[in-house]
């Protein structure tokens, strides 16, 4: 293959790759209560992976590929299908944070808690000085029972990022310890 040839798909690559981070961007700009209808939503993802699909041989750009395939997936409210992706992308690349708060996300949507739990453990892991990593381990160990460790990383990212504390009183995922008078105390003292 010529250097010539070599360069324009490497080009074509590239542009697959911006165009879907745009699709993908464009679904998500949005959030509630201003958000797009899922259908609008799904439109946009599968163009993005339309882009993607294009990408036959993806080189060095592998995992982001398959994280952006994930996103489109996870986008479109496809989780089980965006978790093959994330876990492809997380064997390649297990450092990645965003991609383990994305996989994670997906497991709590298919009633994986447990495999949520050790994602996110994985992601405290790597950064201990996560704020986000460290809210969402506290929020998935709330969910799966073990108080203990929900409460301790709750204090963990509200010491992180005592901003946190605006987000307690909408997230369900804390309403099986609310009543623990050490999240009284916890989200207390944040205040």
């Amino acid at each position: 293959m010529s250097e010539e040839t070599l360069n324009r798909k490497q080009a074509q690559r590239q542009q697959n790759i911006l165009a879907a981070e745009g699709y993908l961007e464009l679904a998500t700009a949005l959030e509630d209560p201003c958000g797009l209808e899922l259908e609008l939503k799904k439109q946009l993802a599968d163009l993005a992976l339309g882009c993607l699909n294009e990408i036959l041989r993806p080189s060095g750009h592998k995992p982001y590929v398959l994280f952006l395939k994930g996103q489109a997936h996870r986008i479109a409210q496809r989780p089980r299908l965006a978790i093959t992706f994330f876990e492809q992308s997380h064997k390649i690349d297990s450092e990645n944070l965003h991609t383990c708060l994305a996989l994670a996300w997906c497991c709590k949507r298919t009633q994986q808690i447990d495999k949520a739990v050790e994602v996110m453990q994985t992601a405290v892991e790597m950064n201990s000085e996560s704020c986000i990593s460290h809210y969402n381990l506290a929020c998935y160990c709330a969910l799966n029972h073990r108080i203990d460790d929900a409460l301790m990383h709750l204090t963990f990212a509200l010491n992180l990022n005592p901003d946190y504390r605006l987000r307690i009183a909408s997230e369900s995922d804390f309403d099986s310890i609310r009543d623990n008078p050490r999240f009284a105390d916890i989200t207390t003292l944040a205040v």
